[in-house]
């Protein structure tokens, strides 16, 4: 198995150089010494090779490595459908052209050598310790078959490290299938780290687990804000959104983050809950490389911490007085009602809307079924769209709102009765049934439009207008000055075919298709001589933006990291402090960009202040660089 290092220790002139400076240069070569042909060599007529590599042969259970795959021979190349690694999590992290090319001249021969190569990168998480590995697979390759070999790792046991602890704690042992049981995981730590992400089992079939998001429910899904107490970390195949706070450990006060979980068992058993992992980067020491650069380079190692497990015993809902109508609601559960009126004609829509509140979360509950309760399906025609989800934010947590409308079959209707909701009460451990309060309703029967409101005692109520005949006759003789008449109107109709022989026409007419196929040539011409640097130009603009509108140390990693995916090859989410220094940028950048995005990662744990408006100025800066 080769090295992931040695798969990317290959020199990149054209980064070096540029492009367009390097080409001059060897015009100016082949001018100097006679025009000499130049002699092309490389890969580019070899049989495509491919390369496999992990980014280290162990790795500890909750942490990650990357498998990547180079191809020699090609400068692009379609991924494979599935990467089989067994049971553990695989994320494509994307493909990037690394070709290079170089010409150089010995007395007076030229000599021209292209290197063409395509990698790509996958995140492998293992779920379980031991042996794991990629199985082989065959990829097709410049319309040739090529066995790709077998990859393995293997995977061992976190060490403990006194620096950190994760506990997983629990607000109960014991629960009825379906009931929410809220959770935590504790996080302490003793030292400063960065890119933190959490990992753990999902619960596949036996429980559901979801992290909560601890704001108030008006500003969920919004960007953080700096100085808020919350972080966002990865957490199994999303995000969560964390507390920071402070505690007292050992005579000292350390950071905690605490991350708020509901687990829903869904059978019935002993059930093991986690245990749970955090992957980091540990900062174990700072040092500055020169005395005139502002930021430290922090010296790292990685380290995953795990948490304990624990054991919920869940017992099974009882058939004994289950409901009809009951749609799995475990819990203490309430409703109320309201009306968009309560003066209706028969046949009119009355908007009705529905509160429920009860434990969170509350994404899955659903509306009662109007139709299955009898004296609305004899009084009233519900909606035939049904209810509609809410589509703001509740106004509080524990709570979702549903609207629709009704229709009042009759005008003896006095009120718009009580809505159920059965659910099984976890505290009683007996179903139970929410009600909610009747809503007094005034009916009036609909006004039919008959032969007796047209004619009353004998008089017609109302007249339609009657055409009186006239006699045409003809004028007097003379001029008719004051007639109207469509013959009196010229024919200067015209035609598109008439217009567009007129020298106005033809310019409208060929103008806008020239200067399009002028634009189109320019553009293909731009792409085919270096595509690569039409790409990274529109993701540099759109960092640049991204980082004018930052207002946190997270917003403007973020804006740094859409900056220079595709510098590395990766989307904007895969780029991390380590990954420039690999990249085809030239070495003083890379490092600059690594020190930049170390600082703005370390902020979001160790709460360190940072100066908004320097760190966005350095990474205008730093674009600026990029793009010459």
């Amino acid at each position: 198995m080769k090295p992931l290092g040695d798969s990317l220790a290959f020199v990149r002139f054209p980064a070096i150089l540029g492009r367009a400076r390097f080409a001059l240069i060897a015009v100016l070569f082949i001018i100097a010494n006679g025009n000499a042909p130049a002699q092309p060599t490389g890969a580019a007529t070899k049989m495509p090779q491919v390369t496999v590599a992990l980014s280290a042969e162990s790795v500890e259970l909750g942490d990650s490595l990357i498998y990547q795959l180079t191809i020699d021979g090609v400068s692009a190349a379609d991924p494979p459908g599935n990467l089989n690694a067994g049971s553990s999590k695989v994320d494509f992290l994307g493909g990037h052209d690394e070709s290079s090319r170089s010409i150089m001249t010995i007395n007076g021969r030229t000599t021209e050598t292209s290197v063409l190569r395509y990698i790509m990168q996958w995140r492998v998480t293992p779920d379980r310790k031991g042996p794991g590995a990629v199985e082989g697979f065959s990829l097709d390759i410049a319309g040739q078959k090529i066995n790709v070999p077998r990859v393995e790792f293997n995977v061992v046991e976190a060490k403990p490290n006194p620096n950190f602890t994760l506990t997983l704690e629990s607000d109960a042992t014991s629960a009825f299938v379906g009931e929410p049981i809220r959770m935590r995981l504790v996080w302490l730590l003793g030292n400063n780290v960065r890119s933190a992400s959490f990992s753990g089992t999902d619960g596949g079939s036996d429980f559901d687990i979801a992290a909560l998001d601890p704001r108030a429910p008006q500003v969920r899904g919004r960007p953080l804000q700096q100085g808020e107490p919350y972080n966002a970390v990865p957490f199994l195949n999303g995000e969560a959104i964390i507390t920071r706070s402070q505690v007292e450990q050992g005579g000292r006060v350390v950071p905690r983050f605490t991350m708020d979980l509901v687990v829903t068992p869904r059978r019935a058993g002993k059930l093991e809950i986690g245990p749970f992992r955090v992957a980091m980067d540990e900062i174990v020491g700072q040092r500055s490389r020169s005395l005139f650069d502002a930021f430290m380079d922090d010296r790292t190692k990685r380290s995953v911490v795990t948490s304990n497990a624990l054991t919920l015993d869940v017992k099974a809902l009882p058939a004994e007085g289950k409901p009809a109508d009951f749609g799995g609601l475990v819990g203490v559960f309430a409703i109320e009602s309201k009306a968009g009126n309560t003066e209706a004609n028969v046949g009119d829509p009355i908007p009705l809307t529905i509160t429920i509140s009860g434990p969170e979360p509350l994404e899955a509950v659903r509306p009662p079924n109007l139709d299955l309760q009898t004296d609305f399906a004899s009084e009233f025609k519900p909606s035939p769209e049904g209810w509609e989800a809410p589509t703001a934010a509740p106004a509080a947590s524990g709570e979702r709102t549903f609207a629709t409308t009704i229709r009042p079959k009759s005008a003896s209707i006095t009120e718009i009765p009580a809505i159920r909701l059965p659910y099984f009460d976890t505290k009683t451990g007996k179903y139970a049934v929410a009600t909610s309060k009747p809503i007094p309703l005034k009916v009036r029967a609909a006004r039919e439009f008959t032969a007796a409101d047209v004619q009353r005692n004998g008089v017609a109520a109302f007249s339609l207008p009657t055409a009186s005949a006239s006699t045409l006759t003809s004028t007097a003789a003379g001029v008719g000055a004051n007639s109207e008449s469509l013959d009196a109107l010229r024919d200067q109709r015209t035609g598109l075919l008439a217009s567009a022989w007129t020298p106005t026409g033809i310019t409208l007419i060929a103008v806008p298709p020239i200067a399009l196929l002028g634009a189109c040539i320019a553009a293909w011409r731009a792409r085919s001589v270096d595509p690569q640097r039409q790409r990274r130009s529109s993701a540099l603009r759109e960092a640049t933006r991204a980082v004018n509108a930052a207002r946190t140390p997270q917003e403007v990693l973020r804006g740094i990291q859409i900056g220079l995916a595709p510098f590395v090859g990766a989307s904007p989410e895969a780029v991390a402090a380590c990954d420039p220094c690999g990249a085809p940028i030239p070495l003083p950048i890379a490092e600059r960009a690594a020190r930049l995005m170390s600082l703005l990662e370390g902020a979001s744990f160790d709460n360190r202040p940072i100066n908004i408006e320097s760190v966005r100025t350095e990474a205008k800066d730093l674009f600026s660089k990029l793009n010459r």
